[in-house]
């Protein structure tokens, strides 16, 4: 439930909480009854109850979440970005429809991490799929792409039998849209006979994705059981680092850890000194470990479930001088009020340092 919709909710329950302690205090054998006409001016109706509460509506709760991930930039220069597809995309492109409105010139730049369906899973119900207006370039990995294409056949126009109407009844016919296919590779991997077709420009891994003379963002490699790629987007002199889904690993010293920690030293080199970092941080290290339960779950080792430990991201926050920290993608077994006392902490803690860490909450908005 959106923001608005929330506080909306919040506004009827209010009004009916209201109306039941009048009606109570009221009929109380006639007691209160004289102050409640004063305090009222003898109307009882609901506009009446709602004026009233509104002398003492508070700040609504923070929501950490509910949809999946996805993340929007627009750009000083007028780009609009979208780094993941999640359930938070559905909402992310209404917005965008509303934003645009008749506009002629209607691109979209979405960039994909990797290919889990919760990365994913927004964006056949996402409302600018179904505008012919529209242009929706998609970049990311092979796999990224790949998992779009297998059941919606966006880039190569078609789907197997066995995919159309497994997950969703929609596909490519059914979303007029314009897609163009961008994939980022890494190393020597070629996207001949493994990819959709290839409708747009194709990219490498570390090097600039150059969207206009003033906006540019750079692909780099996180370590996560799928391939995974963060971004780091520059434009109008601000810097924001988009990574989700990666984990430093602890273990016992093996290959896994050491390219763990490339990938967290790759993390590190491009965020130093950043304006604002959105970070995977899932779990604390005792939970990680396997020592301490979240919520009501069992007390398990999450070791190679490819996110990090927030004591982790609280370092290299403050190591790095990153000056605005948003913590992802939180464990869904974790209870609104462990978030919120978590949250706070962070918060003043963060203050020492001279920086700012946070969990991340459903629809904030940052200016830079």
């Amino acid at each position: 439930m959106r923001l608005g919709e929330r506080e909306s909710a919040r506004q009827v329950s209010d009004v009916q909480l209201l109306e039941r302690v009048m009606r109570f205090i009221g009929d109380k054998d006639g007691q209160g009854r004289s102050t409640l006409e004063k305090l009222l001016e003898n109307d009882f109706g609901k506009d009446a109850l709602r004026k009233f509460r509104d002398q003492f509506a508070g700040t609504p709760p923070v929501s950490y979440g509910g949809w999946t991930t996805c993340v929007q930039v627009e750009t000083a220069d007028g780009l609009d970005l979208v780094f993941d597809c999640g359930s938070g995309f559905r909402n992310c492109a209404a917005d965008l429809q509303k934003k645009w409105g008749d506009r002629k010139s209607r691109p979209v730049h979405i960039f994909g991490s990797h290919s889990h369906r919760d990365h994913t899973e927004g964006f056949d119900q996402a409302p600018v799929c179904f505008d012919p207006r529209n242009e929706i370039h998609i970049y990311g990995n092979r796999q990224f792409l790949f998992a779009l294409d297998d059941q919606l056949g966006i880039f190569s126009r078609r789907v197997s039998a066995d995919q159309l109407g497994v997950h969703t009844p929609l596909y490519f016919e059914l979303m007029p849209a314009q897609f163009a296919c961008h994939p980022i590779v890494i190393g020597k991997e070629s996207v001949d006979g493994l990819m959709p077709e290839v409708t747009g420009d194709v990219y490498a891994v570390e090097k600039p994705i150059v969207l206009s003379s003033d906006t540019r963002v750079i692909p780099f490699e996180l370590f996560h059981p799928a391939p995974c790629l963060g971004y780091r987007i520059e434009s109008g002199g601000a810097v924001f680092v988009f990574a989700t889904d990666h984990e430093l690993r602890h273990g016992d010293g093996d290959e896994r850890d050491l390219k763990s920690r490339e990938a967290e030293d790759r993390l590190r080199r491009h965020s130093e000194n950043v304006d604002v970092l959105y970070r995977d941080g899932q779990y604390m290290l005792p939970e990680y470990l396997g020592d301490k339960g979240i919520g009501d779950s069992v007390p398990i080792p999450r070791i190679d479930w490819g996110h990090s430990c927030i004591e982790d991201v609280q370092t290299m926050a403050h190591e790095c001088g990153v000056k605005h920290t948003l913590i992802g993608h939180h464990d869904p077994n974790r209870e609104w009020a462990e978030r919120q006392w978590m949250d706070t902490a962070m918060s003043r803690n963060s203050e020492n340092h001279g920086t700012k860490i946070e969990l991340a909450k459903a629809e904030t908005v940052i200016e830079l």
